[in-house]
């Protein structure tokens, strides 16, 4: 964390810490668990001042200097009693540093309930503040332990002073989201000084400014993430670092270009811009139009698919650029430019004549929603942090359509908004509110990759559905989907839930992010319960990150400051001409049941066939269960499919599955039960030699004599091989390593788990010196279990055989 001025005078920063969030009694000494309220202005009566390395330590790698305590490892921590004379509400001063560089943390606790989790930025020493309620006098341990060790650096603490402040103030009223949306009533709240109404707007754009000058306004390398990168002919370049990654993705530059144009920023906004138009947009081919997600610092593209959200975003920035600034010529005409990226967005296969090497439109038309990505099968499910029902309703104000057609692009747009706003609900857990990172049309979790856990995509979504509360008051269900995540985390310890989560609630990481933090303290606009508040005091906490993993978590506190601080608005034409006002769609009809359900075995997978007998239906349903077992929903194929391949099968296992139709108004009933046994002794063992042309299937690809046999010649973006039933273990493969040849320079081979699309578990880079050559690479996550793997390849390259590594 960075030391910032001081809110009063010349004190270290507050850290305001509401640790628990449930009114309950408790014995003496112990903390309150009371809403901790923020702190007023009032003097501090000083109790004592006492010296780390006098503490008693507890763990075996922890060190006691002459005048500070260093702590080396995780769970190691120092401890000292005290006694709290009164109930009240205390303060802890606490004087540390870091051995290097990039941030160093602490956790506080007070009788055994952790109050803060405090930053030390740099090795000169710093003060940090934190404020805790006593519920009844008595004594109480101070400890201090450290959990965010990485290996970068070792946390020092000199010195820490308890002061009394006074009696515990009442907490605040429960917060009360709109009832109107600022699109109406131009009110934008700002939680922050809801939660505290001590705190100026000076101070909260004083905590903004922060931000921009951490990850805009230096030359740090440790902390920031914006980089200039020379110029063109349209003006000066620049492009947002994944600093985890060491890439530059759509998703970076759409985030910044929204943070620019909400603060007034034009030539950042301009020169990020300047970069995507440049080097990330596909000029030609049947993408043309379309962002890569992922390019090198150079401008060359490493995926060339797109990523739904960073076109979402770099619409909406550039809408608010031409209303804000007006618009220019060129790329800088944003308004034209805006609209350029919608119409490639929803008409993408009208301008392509049809779905032209696999590419589709961005979103689907049939179930109105953004898909996973506009290419093959990953177009066939959604990821319900894309849906941002609060951009559509601006679309549907200020698209002007395809080829003229206004009036039905904004429709579309209008019915987009409300099927997202159902699709929150369908897409979360009814207990603990949690959303996967992947779903299908329906709702249901998609675990292409891991991803139908809550996950770091999955973080967004309560933001999104809270924005869109916020601007339009038009989702009934969104508080209480907001109330029930929140009480979820508050169950799970608010200052120790982790950043990964099964859908009903068992932890998955041991980790903490600040970047969930931020997210959970920016949904508090759709919140009703005052335990709100102390997530929107965890979000004020959070200082900007450095080192290697700033990116993600960085951009999402950013972004969570401004909603919750009120400094992401609607920037709005300065006169608009009337807008057509979009419909409501029609009334449906429960669709008729499909029929004839066939299911033929293959090698690790089960094809599945039926026929469709409605019109009306926006997705399928297939269930599957195994020896008489519960029915387990399977996919929610889109309207119109008539087959399903259900792959990484265990083999000679009998499967029985059930398919039926719904819509807006029901489900049809179900198809017949149709069974089917996968093959006995089919499935691969991975971590001996696979030769390439022993795949089960292929698209794209050749077979030819070289390198003493049979080698499989894969021609880049569109070629796939895929092995069905790889038995990968409990534990997983470490790593894979293949044997192969291109003269294509920067050649990437991934391995997709799951689907020809799935992000990459693994990726080799070949040599492209046109030798016949081993090349390896380590696989995260690991892929395990029995599962279909597909080999897929970014240009032209030639594979002997592969195998992987436990």
């Amino acid at each position: 964390m960075l030391t910032t001025p001081s809110r009063r005078g010349a004190r270290p920063q507050r850290m305001r810490v509401a640790a628990p969030l449930a009114l309950l009694a408790l014995g003496a000494g112990l903390l309150s668990p009371a809403l901790v309220a923020a702190p007023s202005a009032r003097a501090a009566t000083l109790l004592s001042t006492s010296q780390a390395e006098t503490m008693t330590k507890d763990g075996g790698c922890t060190s006691l200097q002459d005048t500070y305590a260093e702590y080396y490892c995780n769970a190691d921590s120092t401890s000292a009693e005290h006694t709290f004379g009164q109930a009240g509400r205390y303060r802890i001063e606490v004087t540390g540093a870091s051995s290097a560089a990039d941030t160093a943390g602490i956790s506080v606790s007070v009788g055994g309930r952790k109050v803060a989790a405090l930053g030390f930025t740099g090795t000169a020493w710093s003060s940090k503040e934190a404020v805790f309620d006593i519920a009844s006098p008595g004594a109480s341990r101070v400890r201090f332990t450290l959990e965010t060790d990485n290996g970068s650096n070792d946390t020092r603490i000199d010195q820490y002073r308890l002061s009394y402040e006074g009696p515990s103030p009442a907490p605040p009223p429960a917060p009360s989201p709109s009832t109107t949306g600022a699109y109406a009533d131009g009110e934008y709240r700002n939680l922050f000084t809801e939660w505290d109404p001590t705190l100026t707007d000076a101070e909260v754009d004083a905590k903004v400014d922060a931000y921009w000058d951490a990850f805009f306004g230096n030359t740090d390398d440790n902390r920031r993430l914006y980089y200039a990168s020379g110029s063109n002919g349209n003006g000066p370049l620049a492009y947002i670092k994944d600093t985890g990654n060491d890439d530059v993705r759509s998703e970076g530059i759409s985030y910044g270009m929204m943070i620019a144009v909400q603060l007034d920023k034009k030539p950042e906004f301009d020169a990020l811009w300047n970069w995507a138009k440049t080097y990330m947009q596909h000029k030609s081919g049947a993408r043309a139009g379309y962002f890569c997600w992922q390019a090198s610092y150079a401008g060359s593209c490493i995926d060339n698919n797109p990523a739904t959200d960073g076109e979402e975003y770099f619409a909406t920035a550039l809408f608010f650029a031409g209303h804000r600034w007006g618009n220019g010529t060129g790329i800088y005409d944003y308004t034209a430019e805006a609209n350029a990226v919608l119409d490639v967005m929803l008409h993408k296969e009208d301008m392509n004549g049809g779905v032209v090497d696999s590419v589709t439109n961005m979103f689907d038309r049939t179930h109105k929603m953004p898909v996973f990505v506009p290419y093959s099968t990953a177009a066939r499910f959604s990821d319900p942090s894309y849906h941002l029902p609060a951009f559509y309703e601006l679309w549907a104000r200020w698209a002007d359509g395809y080829q003229g057609r206004q009036a039905e692009d904004r429709q579309f747009w209008k019915d987009a908004a409300q099927v997202s706003r159902a699709y929150f609900t369908k897409a979360t857990h009814p207990g603990t509110g949690l959303n996967p990172d992947y779903a299908e049309f329906g709702g249901a979790p998609n675990n292409t990759g891991n991803h139908g856990d809550f996950r770091f995509d999955a973080w967004r979504t309560s933001v999104n559905w809270a924005v869109d509360h916020a601007w339009w008051a038009a989702d009934s269900a969104a508080t209480a989907r907001t109330d029930r995540l929140q009480s979820f985390f508050v169950s799970q310890g608010p200052h120790a839930y982790v950043n990964q989560y099964s859908l009903s609630g068992s932890p998955l990481s041991s980790d903490r992010s600040p970047g969930l933090i931020a997210s959970n303290g920016a949904a508090s606009l759709a919140a009703t319960d005052a335990r709100a508040w102390g997530f929107v005091e965890e979000l004020w906490n959070l200082e900007p990150p450095t080192g290697k993993y700033r990116y993600y978590d960085g951009l999402l506190g950013f972004m969570g400051l401004l909603h919750a601080s009120g400094n992401f608005r609607i920037h709005g034409p300065g006169a608009t001409t009337p807008t057509p006002t979009p419909t409501d769609p029609p009334t449906a009809t429960v669709p008729a049941a499909p029929s004839g359900l066939t299911a033929t075995a293959g090698a690790g997978r089960i094809a599945l066939a039926w026929t469709d007998n409605s019109s009306d239906e926006t997705a399928f349903r297939i269930e599957r269960r195994t020896a008489g077992g519960a029915w387990t929903a399977l996919a929610t194929p889109g309207a119109g499919t008539t087959g399903y391949t259900d792959a990484g099968l265990a083999a000679g296992t009998s499967y029985t599955y059930r398919v039926r139709a719904g819509n807006a108004a029901g489900d049809s009933a179900w198809t017949n039960e149709a069974t089917a046994q996968t093959p006995v002794g089919t499935s691969r063992d991975p971590y001996a030699v696979i030769e390439a042309e022993s795949h089960d299937s292929a698209t794209g690809v050749t077979t030819r004599s070289a390198d003493g046999g049979t080698v499989v010649d894969l021609t880049g973006s569109g070629s796939v091989l895929v092995l069905d039933g790889v038995r990968f273990g409990t534990a997983g493969a470490a790593g894979v390593r293949f044997r192969a040849s291109t003269v294509t320079p920067g050649v990437n081979v991934h391995v997709r788990i799951g689907g020809a699309t799935a992000s990459p578990a693994c990726t080799v880079y070949p040599d492209s010196d046109g030798s016949w050559h081993l090349k390896s690479n380590s696989c995260y996550p690991r892929p395990s279990g029995t599962t279909t793997v597909y080999i897929t390849a970014t240009g032209p390259v030639s594979l002997d055989h592969l195998s992987f590594t436990s």
